[in-house]
């Protein structure tokens, strides 16, 4: 049997929260029916463990705000005040961190601060479209619907990095694999092949001389060599993250590897359009949709053509013209987005942009390892030809002088 936390409309009409015993969410909830209330959620508790203890250091998954996002609209379609609806959710929230901002949400709301001011007040936990969406819904008195295409949003863009992330795997496998291969040789056998090499004497050629570089850095130095690689990672991260021009090239390097340039291309077309369509659906404007689109655009190219775009079009401007005159958008986005805003349906067809380009995606990294495999045997027959070379050029030469 397990404990479900259930929130429910009685015959009075009256919205109440509590526990039930039940051995399923289904059970749980006929039992409710079976004593004449109307369920409006029902969630299972979870049994406590180690890492619930420390909960509140953990992060909010994007998982728990979809979850936060249909259960508040399922509780506002059903009548009930947002203060109160606020107040069964963070009762039934299992991550003491997320439970307290809705804590204090619930607090701003029924002192009468607005929704979307009170989560104006935590931008590390919800997004600038998260806000704008639910203040677009609360002006226009369809924050239900808001939220609901909330949690779509956030469900599609969490599926396509799931997506990416399991299609990377294989790959990042072989990398691995790759990488302590050699570290191994360059610890264990080319060591007592160097010791040989010195006991026949004569010029080592280059490549070899590299070889038995990398293995005394790894054999004699480890510790230094280790801060070393600890060091060049972090200084990539940095810079990758504090210099722009440094990002910028980086990100134009990337849209230039051949399938890695081609997906990266689909996967910001696929999150810029339907999250320009899911704003402009909420009532929007399209400049400041623009502007939010921007902002969450983690590419530095995309980011500065939405930017650009969003300029042109508060001065009279229209989206497809702007967009036509960039490279980086296949011309089917700014064709399709033309046709949207010559019948004034702009927000329908980049839905339809989206879903096209989400398909694609979902093509390409379902067969993303086969089409990396020509790309990995040539590392990896690189990295071969490069040790063999290495070991058998001097032992050949030295052969000849014998």
């Amino acid at each position: 049997m397990g404990s479900f936390a259930y929130t429910v409309k009685d015959k009075n009409n009256h919205v109440v929260s509590g526990d039930i015993e039940g051995s399923s969410k289904e059970e749980a909830a006929q039992l409710l029916i079976n004593q004449g209330l109307t369920p409006i959620s029902v969630r299972e508790h979870k049994t406590d463990n180690i890492l619930t203890k420390v909960s509140t250091f953990s992060t909010i998954s994007s998982t728990e705000k979809v979850l936060f996002s249909q259960e508040l609209a399922t509780l506002v379609n059903a009548g009930v005040p947002i203060s109160q609806a606020l107040s069964m959710l963070e009762k039934q929230t299992k991550n003491k961190r997320f439970q307290k901002v809705i804590g204090d949400l619930a607090k701003d709301v029924e002192g009468g601060t607005s929704l979307a001011s009170a989560l104006g007040k935590h931008g590390n936990v919800f997004s600038p479209l998260f806000i704008s969406m639910v203040n677009s819904g609360e002006i226009g008195g369809t924050l239900d619907k808001a939220l609901d295409e909330l949690s779509v949003q956030m469900t599609k863009d969490r599926e396509l990095v799931s997506k990416i992330r399991g299609a990377m795997i294989y790959p990042s496998v072989i990398f691995v694999g790759m990488v302590g291969a050699l570290i191994f040789m360059l610890v264990t056998i080319i060591p007592k092949l160097q010791d040989m090499f010195t006991q026949l004497g004569g010029d080592l050629p280059a490549t070899t001389k590299s070889l038995i570089f990398l293995s005394k850095a790894f054999t004699s130095y480890g510790v230094l060599t280790a801060i070393l690689i600890a060091g060049v990672v972090y200084g990539f991260r940095y810079c990758l993250s504090h210099i722009p021009s440094f990002r910028r090239f980086m990100h134009t390097i990337l849209l230039k590897v051949p399938i890695i340039g081609t997906l990266t291309v689909k996967i910001n077309v696929a999150r810029i359009t339907r999250t320009l369509s899911s704003l402009l659906s909420s009532g929007v404007s399209v400049v400041e949709a623009l502007g939010i689109v921007a902002d969450s655009t983690q590419n530095l190219l995309f980011k500065e053509a939405i930017t650009k775009t969003a300029e042109k079009v508060s001065n009279g401007s229209n989206i497809a013209d702007n967009l036509k005159t960039y490279k980086i958008f296949p011309p089917l986005v700014s064709q399709m987005i033309a046709v949207g805003e010559e019948t004034g349906s702009t927000d329908t067809i980049l839905a339809k942009i989206a879903d096209f380009y989400d398909s694609d995606v979902s093509n390409i990294t379902a067969n993303l390892s086969t089409l990396l495999e020509p790309l990995i045997m040539i590392v990896i027959g690189l990295m071969v030809g490069y040790v063999i070379i290495a070991i058998i050029t001097p032992i050949y030469s030295m052969t000849n002088m014998i």
